[in-house]
């Protein structure tokens, strides 16, 4: 089929938007021949309806090529015998929230007795209980407080860092887990931050597609991997250009405050993300045991079988990915 002029991707998430705003804005998807339109899940945007995540049928209907996130559900249609949702590249292989606490609080196990505000999702609450257990923390003493990640209301959606820095500061919790660079924040407005024990996790921009579509369009699949392996090249790479997509883009969505978390959420990100976007065997372990392994009704797939990576091996193998990183 013919290649697309506009690829659209649906972001399961507003916190993957920092790659994704660098990927839509930085023109390296011109440069492979197409424009990029990204939607964000639960995210209002001027002229649109309201997207959800679970608008799985979106992309199998075409109405988006690629989605960002969707960890679970590749597995669970596989187990019905739909073998479509396929994931194809891993931007990010670790864990990236961050614990924020009452400024009375210095280390992990000060933590045991108290209550932690953290999002119900298996990938939420279940990497940070690893981490405390991982801290030395007994978790059996510990009060899980579970909140929507959409935060405290609807107005809210896009404010869940600052909504749980004043929970903490109004002593409703005594901590919270939260994401880049809300630890910053924190520290700003006289909390501390405890640093956790590394984990690591399929996360963030997981890329999943249709391969019904992904084999009827294999030049624009091979584009838009090749794009977004160029978009984390600029992202780690062009440091002012990339903070100020950012500052423009995403930070008046999620309530930064200042250049500095600009800047220091860049950098956290420019460490986390991988130059060759493959999944780590150890990752894509931890997810499926947070999300996959105790679903009866999917834990018989096997945790490699919704993943196909030979397009990615391809340009890999080409020289494509080591040639953008020569003198860098």
């Amino acid at each position: 089929m013919g290649h697309y002029e506009k690829i659209k991707v649906l972001s399961s998430s507003i916190s993957h938007m920092p790659l994704h705003a660098v990927f839509r804005d930085s023109g390296v998807a011109a440069k492979h021949g197409f424009e990029l339109e990204v939607d964000v899940a639960k995210v209002p945007e001027r002229g649109k309806p309201t997207r959800t995540i679970g608008e799985r049928a979106a992309l199998l209907s075409g109405e988006y090529q690629f989605l960002s996130g969707l960890h679970h559900e590749p597995y669970v249609y596989r187990a019905r015998g739909d073998h479509r949702l396929t994931f194809l590249a891993q931007t990010q292989n670790h864990w990236d929230d961050r614990l924020i606490c009452r400024p009375d609080i210095h280390e992990p196990k000060q933590l045991e007795g108290k209550r932690i505000l953290t999002g119900p999702a298996p990938c939420v609450v279940g990497n940070l209980r690893q981490a405390l257990v991982r801290a030395g923390v007994d978790i059996s003493t510990v009060q899980f407080v579970l909140a929507s990640r959409d935060g405290e209301g609807a107005d809210s959606r896009l404010a869940v860092g600052p909504s749980s820095i004043d929970r903490i500061r109004r002593n409703d919790v005594d901590a919270a887990n939260v994401d880049m660079p809300f630890d910053l924040q924190a520290k700003k407005r006289g909390l501390n931050a405890i640093e956790l024990p590394a984990l690591p996790v399929i996360h963030n921009t997981t890329i999943c597609a249709n391969m019904d579509f992904v084999r009827e369009n294999e030049q624009t699949a091979v584009a838009f991997l090749k794009a977004l392996i160029e978009a984390v090249h600029f992202f780690k790479t062009e440091r002012e250009k990339s903070c100020a997509i950012i500052a423009r883009e995403v930070a008046p969505l999620i309530g930064l405050d200042g250049d500095d978390e600009v800047e220091y959420l860049h950098g956290q990100w420019s460490a986390l993300l991988c130059p060759k976007p493959y999944p780590e065997p150890l990752a894509v372990e931890n997810l499926y045991n947070l999300d996959v392994a105790h679903d009866p009704q999917a834990n018989f797939i096997g945790p490699l079988e919704v993943w196909d990576t030979h397009y990615l091996r391809m340009i890999d193998d080409s020289g494509f990915i080591d040639a953008l990183y020569q003198g860098n």
